[in-house]
């Protein structure tokens, strides 16, 4: 809008200035080597302005004539770029859709137009692992390292390759090389911490996550959770190997960066007894019963820390223990099975029938069940194991990552390979069981430890006809 106004006012003043001119169309004469000329100051301001008009047009045809082959070539070669670059878009999205023969016709044209630019290098290093090519996809990206501006994408490209071909050590240089080049990169940081933990080398593994914390790479909430997990495997390791003072120091700093986690507190009573501190890993279980209530750390603390006591004593040392955290379904878990073992039924089943409907789970009614028909009361069992039938699974050290369910709990899953996903929680289905899986018998309590007793198993009566 506002150009059309000012567009018109241009045409009025215009207008304006040649009729002014019109009106005073006054005289001009040029007296130039004996010849005089005389017409109006109007045609001389006409013909001043078809003269510029023609000058302006000659020096544009002359311009034209040096300049025009270079622009020329010029616009030839932004035309082929972005021809190329189109070629290149093609291809990557040919490579994201899995695609290898498109990706590698589109990869040899962009190839072409781009006179062999880095770029078109990664693209054919990407199609040619999509097409199972790993000589040429790794001859592509070792190109790459010639230029400075994509020496890291090559040199990333690289330690992937090492990876999937299961040479870690490979792509541990490869990461230490970019490393060395522009310290705290992610990728790299995360290379080495991944490999290091596949290969067990956890103080490796531990400098590069807090090479990751210091580059602000993680936040700190997540840093210490990660940080926890290391250092339950090394406290592990440092008590299998007999050192025992550096395995404590380590277990306590597990359960101080992560209060709450079962298998830090675990870890930490493992190590006090292999230790032989007895009395301290008694302790221990009181001090994290309340935070990180776990069936295995009820097992210890009433069987193996209960010394040669009979089964009342071990019900009553139960109830100590339950006595820190009453109302927690662990602690009243704990006295019921203790009970059952003790056969004090009254108490095994009033325990079990006290847990929260929200936190009753397959153990309870298990027990439950199991206590009615030691009692004889089996209308009361056959009930029990109905519910048991529809209640939720009993939690299990279970990956988030691939629903494995392990017996003990590992930094690194041993089905999926994943860091820090197993941890004590309840499958949303029955996963199945992993056969590899080494480590203690299931604890008391569990899942695997109280089976459902077989209908035609002795001590039920048959069902009715």
């Amino acid at each position: 809008m506002i150009r059309v106004i000012l567009l018109v006012l241009v045409i009025i003043a215009l207008s304006l200035g040649g009729a002014w001119i019109a009106d005073h169309p006054g005289s001009f004469s040029v007296d130039w080597l004996g010849w005089r000329v005389e017409t109006s100051f109007a045609v001389a301001l006409a013909v001043l302005v078809v003269g510029l008009v023609a000058l302006a047009i000659v020096v544009r045809l002359l311009s034209g004539l040096v300049t025009g082959p270079k622009s020329f070539l010029r616009r030839r070669a932004d035309r082929r770029r972005r021809r190329g670059l189109e070629a290149m878009t093609r291809g990557l999205a040919a490579v994201a859709a899995g695609d290898a023969r498109d990706a590698r016709k589109l990869s040899a044209r962009a190839e072409r137009l781009l006179d062999a630019q880095p770029l078109a290098d990664m693209l054919a290093a990407q199609s040619a692992q999509l097409a199972e090519d790993p000589a040429e996809a790794e001859r592509r990206w070792t190109r790459m390292l010639e230029h400075e501006e994509t020496a890291e994408l090559g040199l990333r490209g690289l330690a992937v390759m090492a990876r999937r071909q299961g040479d870690g050590a490979a792509a541990v240089a490869r990461a230490r090389e970019a490393l060395a080049k522009r310290p705290g990169t992610r990728w790299a940081l995360e290379t080495v911490f991944e490999v290091k933990l596949a290969e067990g080398d956890w103080a490796e593994a531990e400098a590069a996550l807090t090479a990751l914390e210091r580059h602000k790479h993680l936040d700190r909430e997540e840093s210490r959770r990660r940080q926890s997990a290391l250092e339950i495997e090394r406290a592990r390791a440092d008590s299998a190997a007999g050192h025992h003072d550096d395995a404590t120091t380590r277990a306590r700093t597990a359960v101080k960066l992560a209060p709450g986690r079962p298998e830090a507190a675990i870890t930490q009573v493992e190590v006090a007894i292999a230790a032989s501190k007895l009395p301290v890993a008694r302790k221990l279980i009181e001090q994290n019963w309340g935070a990180a209530a776990h069936p295995e750390l009820g097992r210890l603390y009433v069987t193996l820390l209960g010394g040669n006591t009979t089964p009342t004593e071990r019900v009553q040392r139960a109830r100590d223990l339950a006595q820190i955290a009453p109302t927690q379904a662990e602690s009243r878990l704990l006295v019921a099975e203790t009970a059952l073992d003790a056969g004090i039924l009254g108490v095994a089943r009033d325990s079990a029938n006290k847990i929260a409907v929200a936190d009753r789970d397959t153990r309870a009614e298990r027990i439950a069940a199991r206590a009615a028909e030691a009692d004889g009361d089996w209308q009361s069992a056959a009930q029990a194991w109905h519910r048991a039938a529809d209640a939720r699974p009993a939690p299990g050290w279970i990956c988030s990552r691939c629903n494995t369910v392990h017996t003990r709990w590992h930094a690194v899953c041993g089905s999926c390979g994943s860091f820090d996903t197993v941890s004590w929680s309840r499958p949303a289905t029955v996963p199945a069981a992993m056969p590899a899986t080494t480590g203690p018998a299931p604890v008391v309590g569990s899942a695997a430890a109280t089976p459902p007793m077989d209908p035609a198993a002795p001590g039920r009566p048959p069902a009715a006809a």
